[in-house]
C-alpha cells in the first residue's frame, strides 16, 4: 500500500462519545468522512457513503477516471480541556488493480490532484490547524 496521510488538529470532529454501532471503541471519524463527503461533492469529487473499518471509516471517491480510498480516523489530544480536540488523519490511497499493484502502476504521488483537493478544503476552515502530510509506504 502506498498512500499520504493528511493530519491536522481540530476539535469540531466526535472523539469523545463512543456509539453503540463502532466497532471498536477507537471507530472515531464517522462524522469526519461524512462532512467530507459533503465538502468533496462541492469541489466536484463524487465519493460513496463511509463504512466503518476497525480502525476508523473509509469511503471510495472518484475524481475523474481515477479512485481513491479514503480513510479518516482521530486520536483525542492528551489532556486536552476540550474532550473533541485532537488529531485527525485523512489518509489518501489510488484504487488500483491487482495487475496495477503487480506492476506498480498507477501509485499516488506527491502531485496527486487529490492532496490538493482535501488540503484546500482543511484551509478554508477557521478551525483547521497543524496541517501536514505524511507519505506511508508498505
Amino acid at each position: 500500500m502506498t498512500s499520504f496521510d493528511i493530519l491536522f488538529q481540530t476539535n469540531r470532529f466526535n472523539l469523545s462519545e463512543v456509539k453503540e454501532r463502532f466497532i471498536n471503541p477507537c471507530c472515531f471519524g464517522e462524522d469526519l468522512a461524512e462532512w467530507l463527503r459533503d465538502q468533496l461533492a462541492k469541489k466536484g469529487v463524487s465519493a460513496d457513503a463511509p463504512y466503518q473499518e476497525d480502525w476508523g471509516w473509509e469511503m471510495l471517491a472518484r475524481q475523474g477516471s481515477q479512485g481513491y480510498f479514503l480513510g479518516a480516523t482521530g486520536y483525542p489530544s492528551e489532556g486536552a480541556v476540550d474532550k473533541n480536540d485532537g488529531e485527525w488523519r485523512i489518509m489518501v490511497e489510488t484504487r488500483r488493480s491487482i495487475w496495477e499493484k503487480l506492476r506498480g502502476k498507477n501509485k499516488i504521488s506527491e502531485t496527486d490532484p487529490m492532496l490538493s483537493i482535501i488540503e484546500d478544503i482543511l484551509r478554508e476552515q477557521a478551525d483547521v490547524r497543524n496541517m501536514s502530510r505524511e507519505f506511508m509506504s508498505l
